[in-house]
């Protein structure tokens, strides 16, 4: 499978590479200093397996109730104090929001406090907790049984939005088995902490780097009929295109096409947002694709587009679960 090639690469480094926000009143507040500072383009130092080991600790020990007060309290401090991340937060929030600034920074600050509400769900799973009360409604399971009675494999496309980790455990509790694609994590045993949380509740982890026999392995078992997860809206460069999102130029996942030519596989877009106390698990309908045409590089950029534009009004609907804290858009 090519990711990257000389038909056209996938786009120039410099439009895919550590992409910093424009100069905005994002990046200002009062009694900060005059200069904006540049937006972040990696993750957080948070973002480590000591602090993550911490949390897999608390979740264990804590009641439910105190950790999300606790969490909502920290999210707080955080959006106040990390004056970078909430301008990356602002600047991504701004195209949905038609440019209205005020609108961004409310909603940045609910955003942050729902990820913090996540984080805390997401640790009580990753612990082997039980999570059978924040498994919602879902919708669409007829959709996902009638791809699945065809004999292909199903590659479930998701934005980075609402608690997608949780689509594991909502398909196992109907007897499907799922097979997650994720890049590797930043640190020492990061990757094998979480792939061995994942394998409690018999979900596998196949990550990928910069080792191109992973895509085949992918391809493999697709062709094979599993069911594999695929998250489409903050790619590594080698699989980004570029297309419109709200209007504005975004790297999104051209792994999808790339997948679905050789492999032959369903592509059903799913997204599960918070709602209350749970997260519901959406499944909509199948996207269609000519298999023919996806030889050409410019018809797996459309079909990447038409995948972000069923997500658009989605992620519109639920900005505030939409979890990036490095800017997203092309400039």
């Amino acid at each position: 499978m090519r990711t990257q090639n000389s038909e056209g690469r996938a786009l120039k480094e410099t439009e895919l590479g550590e992409v910093s926000g424009p100069r905005s009143r994002a990046c200002t507040g009062a009694g900060e200093g005059p200069g904006p500072p540049a937006l972040p383009s990696s993750p957080s130092t948070l973002y480590r397996s000591e602090i993550w080991r911490l949390g897999l600790g608390l979740a264990k020990v804590l009641p439910g109730e105190s950790c999300y007060r606790l969490a909502r309290g920290l999210s707080q401090v955080y959006w106040l104090l990390a004056r970078r991340r909430r301008a990356a937060v602002i600047e991504n929030l701004l195209p949905a929001l038609g440019g209205d600034f005020a609108a961004a920074t409310r909603k940045s600050r609910e955003l942050l406090e729902q990820f913090a509400l996540k984080i805390v769900d997401l640790w009580r799973y990753e612990a082997g907790l039980s999570i059978d009360h924040l498994l919602g409604p879902s919708t669409g399971w007829e959709e996902f049984q009638r791809v699945q009675s065809q004999g292909r494999g199903v590659l479930l496309l998701t934005p980075h939005l609402g608690n997608w980790e949780f689509g594991g455990p909502a398909l196992r509790q109907r007897g499907v088995a799922l097979q997650v694609i994720t890049l590797a994590e930043p640190g020492r045993g990061f990757t094998e902490l979480r792939q061995a949380s994942r394998a409690r509740w018999e979900i596998n982890t196949l990550v990928i780097g910069n080792d191109p026999f992973a895509f085949v392995e992918i391809i493999r078992r697709l062709e094979a009929g599993a069911t594999v997860a695929l998250l489409v809206d903050r790619p590594p460069p080698p699989t980004a295109v570029k297309v419109q999102l709200f209007g504005k130029p975004f790297a999104a996942s051209v792994a999808a096409a790339e997948l679905t030519r050789p492999s032959r596989c369903a592509l059903l877009p799913v997204y599960l947002p918070r709602r209350g106390a749970a997260y519901e698990a959406h499944i909509l309908p199948e996207i269609p694709y000519d298999r023919a045409s996806l030889r050409d590089l410019e018809a797996r950029r459309e079909l990447t587009q038409g995948i972000m534009q069923v997500f658009e009004p989605i992620i519109r609907q639920h900005l505030d679960q939409w979890f990036h804290f490095v800017p997203v858009f092309l400039h």
